[in-house]
């Protein structure tokens, strides 16, 4: 399993990247809307169109990071509360539903890409498919985390079990 972490965390390298790439070139976009909006009184159309597209591609990025650093929004009110021999399966599940929506988005995602590639955005001409590329990419690199992660719980335990021990480093924990 230690190369298909090594090939998970390029991928996650490579996303990374792009997302940094993404949030800096939103950032120029949005400045230059607001230089040229309020001291030229003229903002392009293109402006507005092309850092909602950058939001867009930064936002799945981050997510599919959030689920690799176990970073994610979890109700571990009940959780925390059960038995120690319950924590380990409900957390588990909890991995198996992560898996099943990485590839229901990439399965949901996947068709608009086809269906949409033809439409143009008015400002940019971007073609409408490509803001679905992402997120179905992002569905399958969220499917491909999970996967190691469940592979992580029978290996190591809990979560709570896997930063306890010695040897096991948060880093291993997150990929």
């Amino acid at each position: 399993m230690n190369w298909y972490k090594k090939i998970v965390n390029l991928i996650c390298a490579v996303f990374e990247g792009i997302a940094a790439l993404s949030l800096g070139a939103m950032m120029v976009v949005v400045a230059i809307q607001v230089v040229l909006r309020y001291f030229f009184k003229n903002a392009p159309g293109w402006s507005e169109e092309l850092a909602r597209q950058f939001m867009i591609l930064f936002c799945f990025i981050a997510m599919a990071l959030g689920v690799r650093d176990k970073i994610h929004i979890a109700l571990t009110i009940i959780v925390d509360r059960l038995l120690k021999k319950i924590k380990l399966p409900l957390e588990i599940i909890g991995k198996v539903l992560i898996f099943v929506m990485g590839i229901m988005m990439s399965i949901n995602m996947g068709p608009y890409f086809t269906k949409l590639k033809d439409n143009r955005l008015p400002g940019t001409g971007i073609p409408v498919g490509w803001e679905y590329l992402f997120p179905t990419m992002v569905g399958i690199l969220i499917a491909l985390i999970a996967v190691y992660q469940i592979y992580d719980h029978f290996k190591h335990g809990t979560d709570e079990d896997q930063m306890k021990q010695g040897d096991f480093t948060k880093k291993d924990a997150t990929l």
